[in-house]
């Protein structure tokens, strides 16, 4: 049932921590009684639209548009005040207490042909507002305001809060926390639908009454990621009543079918298919999450927040929702009271979907959330929601195509493709003899590429993505790229001079493996060498030593940095065993490598002691033989009773960091490039943030590497980045919220690392924490030195520098800004030595 007694131990504490104490539920019974017992004074009965009897102090919680309505209306006291809900049921959770209580207007309130024209919404409205004049006079209350229920403007509500400063049971949501993605706005998925989903489960024995929370839990996920409402509803009717409506004629009027008991009510009618899509698309994750046992689903599951800027690839913002108005018709309007955002929402998820189709996985929005307000001012407007936020989560294959292909042109399906796609859509022909519709968006860089879904959003509607995180991040000159076609280039060169390597002619050892160990062959390089080509006339050639020597009257010649290769030779006894024999011996290999690759590949080379130098295709690549018995032969130490005993010395370490820890690391990063496209480039803008933050020199950058690693290989309860600007993101927000004092960061290259393994590391972490560095970080081939971060950061960059990105990534709008990459400087402390 749970993969340790932590998960379990963590699963009760978690419940004893969020369920109401009996000292709370007493002093909300008392409040609650009080309550009840208040009397209410009925005014004369006027005209529906006669509303003079109601105080200027007070306004009717409700969009009359229009005004003018038949009717009568006269307020009566309550038939009933009961409590309803959450709290009746015993499923209410801290920290946000609500306690609902349904206020039962009297039979007598009502008149024939209440349904009409909003009769009904009204009188409820008119009837809430008395209730608010009478009660914002009474003492036991602190504050009397409306709001929406679910951010519905046809279900008003009245919020009461407890006279006094602290009140001692209910929740004010703390400023700048993260708002809820799935449970709070209209057409939510609230608690409320969770409890009916969990009485349907149980009513069809899917959940009986001896099962654990976890096992509940599990069940209610399994259900939510095998079930799609959106096409097979489900319903709370015990038996079947043919004079009631079928699920299929609930499908007709709404996306997502869930009926109650009495058989007359969709309790998601106002939820979306996308919205309902993307609580399938969470609990098929969440169950992935607690399947694996390398994933602590606990901590990931129930205590991280998922925003949508670091859970989708691309956000966008609508702004302006009153201009959709004009793309309603009458008949959505008149079904949604008039709530042209709600009306139009649906029509516009399902064009990005089918714009996007094959590229998103998932296309998702934010939910219209209607804020509470006073009792004496007008309620909110629909276009008071502010800007509608939408997320895209992308197929990494395929979200950069530039070509959309569509049917051939002699099949129906194609003038269907081409009113969709309009003047974008033309006739080609395929390399398979096929003509068909299709569509080619412009994009010559791999940034431009990357920005193929913001030119198909643009297209489809010609909205403005203002705030959209990609602009503000991928502003790049257009000609130059993001240098992510230089880092190819790179590479393809150095794969070029590999295979040359491995089939050089007449040196006497085989070469065993050739490893890269730059930056940038890892694709992580900022600012990856550009190929060079020396100006002749710029420099005296000097013949006898190969040279060219730069004149003094002409410019400086550009600086080429090297790009470091690792060439290993294979084993042979014919190695010495003495130190300063292998280093001559290496030195004749340099010699020897460098003459072979001349007369074999004219390749223009410079041999020296410690590596031999190539130019080639304007790079200039560093290679250096190795050994693999030298690092184990620098280790050796004579003892004075002439003992033989090996131990760490500072050239063996360096050795080892240069032939097995550089390689390893690069080419396990290079593979990881290969599955996800993206992480290159995160890594670059993660490095440029450090940069800009004065850190580099307290921050390696193979540090950098790996922090970015582990979120595209252990990225729950996310899915890996499909966006550079995402993994930037998750980089900020890991830098904040490890717990780097209590946990080790494991980074699981090439999954080779056993849960076993993770769990002993985890546990000798813990018995030898104070002696081990600040930020420990452990791969399968460095699980106890952390020799990344043995030397820095230190403690003060780690935990006091101004510069750690507090409460960066936490608003849609205001994470990115034009001076994310610019230290503040005069939150530096010389004197203290912090920054």
């Amino acid at each position: 049932l749970f993969h340790s007694s932590l998960l379990r131990l963590q699963i009760e504490e978690l419940l004893k921590e969020v369920t109401l104490k009996e000292t709370k539920k007493k002093k909300i019974d008392a409040f609650l009684h009080e309550i009840n017992g208040l009397a209410f004074i009925s005014p004369a009965p006027p005209q529906l639209t006669d509303q003079t009897w109601l105080p200027g102090d007070v306004k009717v919680p409700f969009l009359q548009v229009p005004f003018d309505v038949k009717g009568k209306f006269r307020f009566l006291p309550p038939a009933q005040l009961s409590v309803v809900g959450s709290y009746l049921l015993g499923t209410c959770i801290k920290p946000e207490i609500n306690v609902d209580v349904a206020v039962t207007m009297p039979r007598e309130v009502f008149q024939d042909k209440d349904n009409l024209n909003q009769r009904y919404h009204r009188k409820r409205a008119l009837y809430l507002a008395h209730i608010a004049h009478h009660l914002s006079k009474e003492r036991l209350f602190g504050s009397v305001k409306f709001a929406y229920m679910n951010s519905n403007h046809l279900k008003p509500i009245l919020l009461l809060r407890p006279q006094g400063r602290a009140c001692p049971f209910l929740h004010s949501p703390k400023e700048g926390a993260p708002e809820p993605q799935l449970s709070k706005g209209l057409g939510c998925f609230s608690g409320f639908l969770v409890s009916m989903l969990v009485a349907y489960l149980l009513m069809k024995r899917k959940i009986v009454r001896v099962m654990s929370g976890y096992q509940v839990l599990r069940n209610v996920l399994q259900f939510l990621a095998t079930t799609d409402l959106s096409v097979m509803g489900i319903s709370l009717m015990k038996d079947v009543d043919a004079s009631l409506p079928a699920l299929a004629d609930f499908h007709q009027a709404f996306e997502v079918v869930f009926v109650d008991p009495s058989g007359l009510v969709n309790l998601c009618a106002d939820m979306t298919a996308s919205k309902y899509h993307q609580v399938q698309s969470e609990a098929k994750r969440s169950m992935e999450i607690l399947d694996d046992r390398m994933v602590d689903g606990f901590q990931v599951l129930l205590m991280t927040p998922k925003p949508m800027l670091r859970t989708f690839d691309h956000v966008f913002h609508r702004k302006h929702v009153s201009k959709l108005q004009s793309a309603c018709k009458k008949i959505e309007l008149m079904d949604r009271g008039g709530n042209y955002v709600a009306a139009a929402l649906p029509f516009i998820v399902s064009l990005l979907a089918r714009g996007l189709a094959g590229r998103a996985l998932l296309v998702a929005h934010s939910l219209p959330q209607t804020p509470e307000w006073p009792i004496d001012a007008e309620p909110p407007k629909h276009k008071d929601v502010g800007p509608l936020t939408f997320g895209l989560l992308f197929v990494p294959e395929f979200a950069a195509s530039t070509l959309e292909k569509g049917p051939q042109a002699d099949r129906p399906e194609a003038v269907e493709f081409w009113n969709f796609w309009g003047e974008k859509s033309e006739l080609r022909r395929f390399q398979d003899g096929t003509i068909c519709e299709a569509v080619v968006w412009e994009a010559s860089t791999v940034c431009q590429k990357r920005l193929i879904p913001e030119q198909i959003v643009r297209h489809l509607r010609g909205w403005a993505t203002c705030g959209c995180v990609g602009e503000v991040l991928s502003m790049c000159p257009q000609e130059l790229g993001t240098g992510e076609e230089a880092v190819v280039s790179i590479v393809c060169s150095y794969d070029d001079l590999s295979h040359k390597l491995w089939n050089l002619e007449g040196l006497p050892l085989t070469v065993t493996a050739v490893q890269g160990v730059h930056l940038a062959l890892r694709y992580t390089d900022v600012f990856p060498p550009i190929p060079m080509k020396p100006i002749y006339s710029f420099h005296n050639q000097i013949r006898t030593k190969r040279l060219l020597l730069p004149s003094e009257e002409k410019p400086c010649p550009a600086y080429i940095a090297p790009l470091k290769i690792i060439c290993h030779m294979e084993g042979s006894g014919r190695w010495p065993q003495d130190k300063e024999a292998i280093k001559r011996i290496k030195t004749a290999f340099h010699l020897q490598l460098a003459e072979l690759l001349q007369q074999q590949h004219q390749l223009i080379c410079r041999p020296a002691v410690t590596h031999t130098d190539v130019y080639k295709d304007g790079y200039v690549f560093h290679l250096q033989v190795a050994y693999h018995q030298e690092p184990l032969i620098l280790k050796e130490v004579v003892t004075p009773e002439g003992m033989l005993k090996y131990q760490d010395t500072e050239e063996s370490q360096q050795l080892e960091l240069e032939t097995l820890h550089w390689p390893y690391l690069t080419s396990s990063l290079h593979g990881l490039q290969q599955q996800h496209p993206v992480f290159g480039s995160s890594c670059r803008l993660a490095k440029r943030w450090v940069s800009a933050q004065l850190l580099s020199d307290s921050i390696s950058e193979e540090c950098v590497d790996l922090l970015v690693a582990s979120l595209f290989l252990h990225p729950a309860p996310f899915t890996p980045p499909s966006s550079p600007q995402v993994g930037f993101l998750r980089f900020l927000s890991l830098l904040v919220t490890f717990d780097w004092n209590n946990n080790p960061l494991i980074v699981n290259l090439n999954a080779g690392l056993t849960g076993e393994q993770c769990t002993e590391i985890k546990n000798k972490f813990m018995a030898a924490r104070s002696r081990l560095p600040v930020i420990f970080i452990a791969t399968p081939k460095d699980q106890w030195s952390s020799v990344w971060t043995r030397e820095r950061p230190s403690a003060q960059v780690s935990w006091g520098s101004p510069s750690m990105p507090r409460g960066q990534g936490q608003g849609p709008r205001d994470t990115v800004c034009l001076s994310w990459g610019r230290q503040p400087v005069p939150e530096l402390d010389a004197e203290k030595g912090q920054g």
